[in-house]
């Protein structure tokens, strides 16, 4: 009877609680899994034990966590309570006893309503409870040694954040010992009930939320790229206006060059299409280098034309087909030009292609880039063919 009396008490404590934190929306949903907490509660307790009275007495505990899962987190809790009890009429010539109880217990917390503001949480462990006795009443001295008690706490809470890494806990429990610490060995195991409130404090970064930084963190890489991009294409036709007089012949030379790669191009392509089968398929190996041919880009820019679609796809599916490669992207030009200009502007076609891996997908971890200019020739450069050629986009699989 006794021990549904407090078991009704302790019900009854934590559903008044519960009543009026939960309307407290914060707003401060959290998500606990991969995050530390540190808490400190304090309140009050009841001791059942063989006397026939029950005291209220003071109480408080230090609780250290980690967030297994979202719904499952363990730790352990360590605290110090004064348990207290009269008897009317003595027994054994006691009329009062009083525990100094220093319990300590692994405990593992079931959270029900996990990534919301208002969390009702349930718990259950094990773990030992040392304590000193002394009594009025009794001949027997107090005790001078802490003696030691098996410990089963399990209780019920809810707990409510105040901000993102500080909640408000309210709980209610029960702590079953055994039969010895109330000195009488009667056969009747022994307990006390608990009614706490305390402040949760969370350290780290919980994975939802180191999830949401990676998410950021790809977004950021992405807007910064194609900002770079855009800016150096910027600058460049800058730099052009402002040069105009003294690339004069350069342009001469270049108009007479577009018009012998676009002749080229358009006789390659017609070749290349009218020769090449409808399930080509790109394979990445390690060490191997693939020219995305194919791959091509508007006169003077690093803007990909239409028909690169093709190609692009291609080494898109290789690059998927393959995770576990990454990839040195190349670009190349022909000769027309000065040298610095030209490595400026491979790097930023390739720079191009790498941008478009990313926006399919493709992890930018696994892919880095290469202007090497008019460096590298795979033709001669003396014929429009040949320099069509040496403009190329090549794929290095790394080691």
């Amino acid at each position: 009877m006794a021990t549904r009396t407090v078991l009704g008490f302790v019900l009854s404590v934590f559903v008044l609680l519960s009543l009026i934190f939960a309307p407290l929306n914060s707003g401060f949903a959290q998500d606990t899994k991969g995050r530390w907490v540190f808490g400190v509660h304090g309140g009050g307790n009841m001791w059942m034990n063989d006397y026939n009275k029950r005291l209220v007495g003071d109480g408080g505990e230090l609780m250290l966590r980690y967030g297994i899962s979202r719904a499952f987190s363990a730790g352990f809790l360590v605290g110090f309570e004064e348990l207290k009890s009269n008897q009317d009429p003595a027994l054994n010539t006691v009329s009062y006893m009083k525990l100094n109880a220093i319990p300590a217990a692994l405990v593992g917390w079931f959270h029900l309503v996990p990534g919301k503001s208002v969390d009702p949480y349930i718990y259950a462990g094990v773990g030992a409870m040392a304590y000193k006795r002394s009594a009025t009443g009794s001949a027997l001295p107090a005790d001078t040694k802490f003696s030691t008690s098996v410990l089963v706490p399990v209780g019920i809470g809810v707990e409510v954040f105040a901000a993102k890494s500080i909640s408000i806990i309210v709980d209610a429990g029960y702590r079953v010992t055994d039969d010895y610490p109330d000195g009488l060995k009667a056969g009747k195991i022994d307990g006390y009930g608990v009614a706490k409130v305390g402040l949760n404090f969370y350290f780290g970064t919980s994975d939802a939320e180191r999830e949401a930084l990676a998410k950021a963190e790809a977004r950021r890489i992405k807007d910064s790229t194609d900002a770079a991009v855009e800016a150096e294409t910027r600058r460049v036709k800058a730099l052009a206006d402002a040069e105009a007089l003294r690339v004069k012949a350069l342009a001469d030379a270049e108009a007479q060059r577009v018009k012998d790669s676009t002749d080229a191009e358009a006789r390659r392509l017609a070749e290349l299409n009218a020769h090449r089968p409808a399930d080509t398929v790109i394979v990445l190996e390690r060490g191997k280098t693939v020219i995305l041919k194919g791959v091509n880009f508007e006169f003077n820019k690093a803007t990909l034309t239409r028909d690169s679609e093709t190609i692009l796809e291609m080494a898109f599916r290789a690059l998927r087909a393959s995770p576990d490669l990454n990839v040195l992207i190349v670009g190349h030009t022909d000769h027309v030009g000065g040298a610095v200009y030209n490595k400026k502007l491979s790097l930023r076609r390739a720079q191009a292609v790498k941008s478009w891996m990313i926006r399919k997908g493709i992890s930018v971890k696994r892919l880095t880039v290469a202007g090497k200019g008019f460096d590298e020739p795979i033709d001669d450069n003396t014929t429009a063919d040949g320099r069509a050629n040496n403009r190329r986009i090549e794929f290095r699989v790394l080691k």
